[in-house]
């Protein structure tokens, strides 16, 4: 999990993303107007562009301007504006997550989150892989989880998010968090209102 602070500038964008990849990009050149995959990739801390590369550049461009955003996007390769196109992380209030969300996709939600202190009041569990096979452990026992509302006054619905143990958030308003939408499984079976929590890549104190 890295905190990301949104570009002000296209140009300081740009030059975070034009960047020449890394040293096994060889078709990659820095400051040259195009940006490949590679170069996302390294601008994202990642070593392909995928998901988390998407995500960085989704929320990387939060405070630019429509015109700026059209511009980034006119910066990357064909191959890569396509993928980008179709891999682009959704929007999403916090409560509309449970309505509107898909498992497995790239998704930004911006709320006020509620550290979740008592652990025997959501019994959620998560699916982790060993081997061949899936195990189902405590969601708590990897991640601080956090209930992320609409407005301060954390009115329900609000959605899971899930950010790395031990690593306190801080923040007295609202925080925007950008992961991938996993599915919860709960031991207690009447308690349904989350099926979903976001396991946070990025987020932005704002």
């Amino acid at each position: 999990m890295r905190e990301l602070k949104p570009y002000r500038t296209l140009r300081g964008l740009q030059a975070a993303i034009d960047n020449g990849g890394r040293f096994y990009n060889l078709l990659s050149r820095a400051d040259d107007g195009t940006v490949t995959g590679g170069e996302l990739a390294k601008a994202a801390g990642t070593f392909e562009s995928g998901l988390h590369a998407f995500l960085f550049l989704e929320m990387a461009q939060q405070e630019l301007s429509s015109d700026d955003r059209q511009s980034v996007l006119k910066l990357l390769d064909a191959a890569l504006r396509e993928k980008y196109r179709q891999y682009r992380p959704q929007t999403l209030l916090p409560s509309a997550v449970e309505r509107d969300g898909s498992a497995g996709a790239p998704l930004i939600v911006t709320g006020f989150p509620q550290f979740i202190e008592d652990r025997t009041q959501f019994r959620g569990l998560m699916m982790i892989p060993t081997g061949k096979s899936l195990m189902m452990i405590p969601i708590f026992d990897k991640f601080d989880v956090y209930e992320v509302f609409d407005d301060q006054q954390m009115r329900k619905p609000g959605t899971m998010v899930a950010t790395v143990r031990g690593q306190r958030l801080s923040h007295s308003g609202p925080i925007r968090f950008g992961g991938v939408l996993r599915p919860l499984e709960l031991e207690d079976k009447i308690q349904t209102a989350h099926k979903f929590y976001l396991e946070t890549i990025f987020y932005t104190k704002l």
